[in-house]
C-alpha cells in the first residue's frame, strides 16, 4: 500500500512539472519590454515600413537610457530631452544617436508615434533610414497635478 502511494505520488509530482514546463513562457532574447512599449515598437516599425524603411530592432541598453528618462522626467516634474546624447551614451557606444519624447494623458502608442509623425524634428527622427535600433521607455506618473503617460524613444546606430 505504501508503494503504491509513492509511485501515485511521485507520478502526481512528475505530471505537474512536465504540465507547468509546457506553459512556461519562452525565454526571449533582448529587452523586456512591457506590452506598450513593444506596442510603440510597433507602431514605429508599421510608420517606418509605410515609408519603405527597414524596422528597428529592440535594443535593451537603449530600453534602459529611455526607462531611466521618462523616470527621470517624471521625478523632476519636467518635460525636455536635455543633454540626451550624453545620457544615452553613458547607456550605448553607437555612432548615431537620436531621441524622440511624448506626455500623454492616457498612454497609446499610435497617438505617440503620430504625434512624433506631426511634427517635423521629431519626423525627421522616426524616419530616419539611418538608425537599426530603438529602445523605449514607457512610465506612468504624475507631471505637476496631471496624469501623465511619458514615452522616451531612443534611436541608435553603429554606422
Amino acid at each position: 500500500m505504501r508503494f503504491g502511494a509513492l509511485v501515485l505520488c511521485t507520478l502526481s509530482t512528475l505530471l505537474l512539472a512536465i504540465a507547468f514546463a509546457s506553459t512556461a513562457p519562452a525565454v526571449q532574447a533582448g529587452p523586456r519590454l512591457d506590452a506598450g512599449e513593444r506596442a510603440v515598437v510597433r507602431a514605429i516599425n508599421r510608420a517606418r515600413s509605410h515609408h519603405g524603411l527597414r524596422s528597428l530592432h529592440a535594443g535593451s541598453r537603449l530600453a534602459r537610457a529611455a526607462d531611466a528618462h521618462s523616470r527621470h522626467m517624471l521625478a523632476t516634474d519636467s518635460f525636455a530631452h536635455g543633454a540626451f546624447v550624453q545620457r544615452v551614451r553613458s547607456f550605448v557606444d553607437y555612432h548615431r544617436i537620436g531621441e524622440t519624447i511624448a506626455m500623454l494623458s492616457r498612454c497609446n502608442a499610435r497617438r505617440a508615434v503620430r504625434m512624433w509623425l506631426d511634427s517635423p524634428g521629431h519626423r525627421t527622427v522616426v524616419l530616419s533610414p539611418g538608425y537599426s535600433r530603438v529602445g523605449i521607455g514607457r512610465r506612468v506618473g504624475r507631471l505637476g497635478r496631471r496624469r501623465a503617460c511619458m514615452v522616451t524613444a531612443d534611436f541608435a546606430s553603429r554606422r
